[in-house]
């Protein structure tokens, strides 16, 4: 008597899937929902996870080649996760950029807070969160999941993979700072009229009183240049993967 398993895969193969290439496709999207925070991180439990990148899965299998009847599976699954490794880190670099900013923000106004949200691994800061949450927003709504679908189905082991994914991850520190740059002038211009203030008024101590107004600058130049970096933001995520 054949097993459920048996039938199962009897059933997929009359209706036309190929459980082979399925499963292929599930190891190469599986990077991408690892680690590219708009599908969840820690969010999500790890099934709900895995039955996203089974959607996706079922998205690109057709495009996914046949598994050669020589090779072990373990070696063909090893290697299509390394081909869905670039577009994972392509993708995620971007976001993680997003985060980044709002982390530098933090630092600017030297904030010792931190907190632990489930839609970023570890602890990260208050500002983080806000910057990390738009981001996966504007992946979502650009449809940032469609285009990790296409890159994945066409995608290919590149020449230099580990060249691939530390130029990625360049780019995205990059984009942080490009993003930040009003945050970082603005914060020298604070620092700058307070040491002057500062100097102005001695022998008095006003440190106590310039500390909160770097604070609240600093916050102020974010609502107003808020605008600008979201859109520079969209035009970053609407490229990737």
């Amino acid at each position: 008597m054949p097993g459920l398993l048996h039938e199962v895969a009897a059933s997929f193969r009359d209706a036309g899937v190929d459980l082979g290439a399925l499963g292929l496709a599930w190891a190469r999207v599986l990077p991408t929902v690892t680690i590219v925070p708009a599908f969840g991180l820690r969010a999500l439990p790890l099934p709900a996870r895995g039955v996203i990148g089974l959607a996706l899965a079922v998205c690109i299998f057709p495009a996914v080649a046949p598994a050669p009847a020589s090779a072990p599976w373990a070696v063909l699954l090893v290697g299509e996760v390394v081909r869905g490794l670039p577009v994972a880190i392509s993708a995620a670099a971007v976001l993680w950029a997003a985060t980044m900013v709002g982390g530098m923000l933090d630092n600017l106004r030297a904030s010792q807070d931190s907190v632990d949200v489930p839609v970023i691994d570890g602890r990260t800061t208050p500002m983080a969160v806000p910057f990390a949450l738009l981001a996966g927003a504007i992946f979502l709504k650009t449809g940032g999941p469609a285009r990790v679908a296409h890159a994945l189905a066409a995608s290919s082991l590149p020449d230099h993979p580990i060249l691939r994914a530390a130029n990625d991850l360049t780019s995205g520190v990059a984009l942080a700072v490009s993003i930040g740059a009003p945050l970082l002038a603005a914060s020298l211009v604070i620092e700058v009229t307070g040491a002057v203030i500062a100097r102005a008024s001695a022998p008095a101590q006003i440190h106590a009183l310039l500390a909160p107004m770097r604070t609240m600058g600093l916050l102020l130049v974010c609502g107003v240049v808020f605008d600008r970096i979201a859109a520079l933001l969209a035009v970053a995520v609407r490229q990737v993967p």
